[in-house]
């Protein structure tokens, strides 16, 4: 409304100006250009102080799932910007996505939270939006509503969580690969040095105990020789 109204005392007081010939259409002519500053200054007051505007903060929470193609290793990826010093986190909110979510880069600020229970994100967008209705009845057309200030991202995640570059990432995947038969008999070895010690202190143990203690080995084999495979990268 604020730009019909500059546009219009604009021409009124162009017409007024011209074609004025007694003392109250002169006059009138200023009433319409005092009216056209008053509206460029509003506009003015909008575009650069957000006049007519207030903050709004959006809270949204996400469940957070591996951003690794392999489900053994909890991973929370990023790509280094620049100097390094900025990064765009790439993540996964469920396990049907193809692939990982890259997070903005204007306006935006990345946390991450390596000490939580749960793995998790949390968004937190702040916008410019019209303070009442009147103030978007005068400046629907010249204000932008919903304009991103910032943008937080916290990332909780649990200790056991690994954050990687994609070039960490990419060298763990092929250090996998070019391990995966050495692990895959020290797995064994490893699991049958479990069941063994497990059966020499409780000798008449049960089938489902030692396909329980069998599980319990094999992750926490997978979980060392990853660890070891991770420090490599880093």
């Amino acid at each position: 409304m604020i730009f019909i109204v500059t546009i219009i005392s604009v021409l009124a007081f162009a017409l007024t100006n011209i074609f004025a010939k007694k003392t109250w259409q002169t006059a009138l002519s200023m009433i319409f250009a005092v009216v056209f500053l008053l509206s460029l200054g509003f506009i003015t007051a909008n575009d650069h102080y957000h006049y007519g505007m207030k903050q709004l903060t959006e809270t949204t929470t996400q469940t957070l799932t591996t951003a690794a193609d392999n489900k053994d290793i909890d991973l929370l990826l990023y790509k280094p910007l620049g100097n390094g010093t900025e990064k765009v986190y790439l993540y996964k909110t469920n396990d049907s996505q193809d692939k990982p979510k890259p997070t903005g880069t204007d306006h935006v600020k990345n946390i991450v939270k390596n000490t939580q229970k749960n793995a998790q994100l949390q968004i937190d967008k702040t916008y410019w939006v019209y303070k009442n209705d009147t103030a978007k009845f005068w400046f629907s057309l010249s204000s932008k509503d919903h304009q991103l200030i910032k943008e937080k991202n916290t990332f909780s995640i649990p200790k056991n969580w690994v954050v990687l570059s994609t070039e960490q990432a990419e060298k763990l995947t092929k250090l996998v690969q070019e391990n995966k038969t050495a692990m895959e008999t020290d797995a064994k070895s490893f699991v049958q040095a479990k069941v063994k010690k497990a059966m020499l202190q409780q000798p008449t143990m049960n089938q489902a105990t030692q396909q329980k203690i069998i599980q319990q080995a094999t992750v926490e084999y997978q979980q060392q020789a990853l660890a070891k495979l991770i420090a490599e990268v880093k």
